[in-house]
């Protein structure tokens, strides 16, 4: 896991934009997240938390929502003989 934060300009190769309230709006509209900012409106976010963002857009992420879920009961089809 890489907990390197990433830098300005891996930001703008990511996203393409320059501006951080620009790089904001990307975030939110690809991955649907307001990412954290500080208080001049750099975004703060790691490597890691990038790639998972990537792995659960491509639906190669951890499943942790539907393991607190609870399976319904199986129904037989047809009764034994």
């Amino acid at each position: 896991m890489d907990t390197r934060l990433m830098s300005d300009q891996d930001l703008i190769d990511v996203t393409g934009k320059k501006r951080h309230s620009a790089q904001a709006a990307w975030f939110e509209r690809h991955f649907g997240i307001t990412p954290v900012q500080r208080a001049d409106g750099r975004i703060i976010l790691t490597w890691a938390a990038f790639e998972g963002l990537q792995a659960k857009r491509a639906g190669v992420g951890p499943a942790t929502s539907s393991a607190n879920t609870e399976r319904p009961p199986l129904m037989p089809i047809r009764r034994a003989a």
